[in-house]
């Protein structure tokens, strides 16, 4: 602290004599100086000529300003000062950082750990599910049949009982086991699938229980947010996986044949428009278009069947805008193409 007090003085100490020159410069006296800054009185005089000759140790800033103002001083003035003061090294002491206190994880409440407990539970389920659907999907178990729900329900009670009894006796583990493969059998489920099944999802829980995944607990969050849904939305069931791929699967076979029947279509609209007919008057044929594209899918070619579908189709509901000979021409080029696309 002394050698910054001394910087500190040596550096001013350059000041004194630009004050002198600066009075000199504006013709005032040290005691119109005294008058001008305030310091009057018997004293005011020789305050400013010790303040010139750099014997008032630590001057007020108020002082040395309202000295600067009488003299009308400029920036310029203090130029070379100002360099030569602000560039003076003074050392700034260390301040003392206490350490951050960091406060301690509260402890978890028994409620939001139930909470993630059922929720492990129902990730849980929706692996069984999934695991269940592949297996079943193997054995070619037919799709949301009554004989595949039950199946489904015998692999999930084997997968409950397991998980139940870890920490129980093996005895008491088979009693459970062969309790439920009796309520499968008074179902008269396959005794091919249900060891099938048994053995699968055996495999599934030893597994996961080797890799710790039976007591792994989700976050907090995610288990809120998967409890606030129905229990019926918190799972994807083997039947509602069967039900998403059956209407996949009709969606794209709708696809495909809205994709064949556009070019049988556009040519049975060709034809319309080569017998001059407009926009108005071919809309009336559009549905015995698509009737006729629907006895071609449905019939065989050449069929009995399929003729009288036809005539059923020209002469029901007969329009006075609607030509017969033209309704059997479309209902030919429309059969003959859609049975080549076939």
């Amino acid at each position: 602290m002394a050698d910054s007090g001394m910087a500190c003085t040596a550096s001013l100490a350059g000041l004194f004599p630009i004050l002198r020159q600066v009075r000199i410069r504006a013709g005032l006296t040290q005691q119109q100086i005294a008058q001008a800054t305030g310091a009057g009185g018997r004293h005011g005089q020789k305050l400013i000529a010790r303040l010139e000759a750099g014997k008032v140790p630590n001057p007020s800033a108020r002082l040395v300003l309202d000295y600067l103002r009488a003299c009308k001083a400029t920036a310029a003035d203090l130029t070379g000062f100002l360099d030569s003061y602000l560039g003076a090294h003074l050392p700034v002491p260390e301040r003392h950082v206490r350490a951050r206190h960091v406060p301690k994880p509260k402890p978890e409440d028994a409620a939001t750990l139930a909470l993630r407990k059922e929720a492990a539970w129902w990730n849980l389920l929706s692996v069984i599910e999934h695991v269940l659907h592949c297996e079943l999907t193997k054995i070619g178990a037919p799709p949301m049949s009554r004989e595949r729900k039950q199946s489904a329900d015998f692999g999930r009670k084997v997968f409950r009982i397991l998980y139940q009894t870890r920490a129980a006796r093996p005895a008491f583990r088979a009693r459970r086991l062969k309790r439920c493969r009796a309520w499968a059998e008074r179902k008269a489920l396959p005794p091919e699938a249900l060891d099938y099944l048994h053995k699968a999802v055996t495999e599934l829980f030893e597994d996961m229980e080797a890799k710790g995944e039976l007591d792994s607990l989700p976050p907090a969050e995610d288990a809120k947010n998967l409890m606030l849904l129905s229990p019926r939305n918190r799972v994807e069931t083997d039947y509602d996986l069967c039900r998403n791929e059956q209407i996949a699967r009709m969606a794209q076979e709708h696809e495909a044949r809205e994709t064949a029947r556009k070019p049988v279509i556009e040519a049975a609209l060709n034809l319309l428009r080569s017998e001059g007919l407009n926009d108005q008057q071919i809309g009336s044929y559009r549905a015995k278009i698509t009737a006729f594209l629907n006895i071609a899918e449905s019939t065989e070619p050449g069929s009995p069947q399929r003729a009288r579908r036809i005539e059923e189709t020209v002469t029901s509901l007969p329009r006075p805008y609607v030509d017969q000979s033209l309704l059997r021409r479309l209902a030919e080029l429309v059969t003959s193409l859609r049975d080549q696309r076939t």
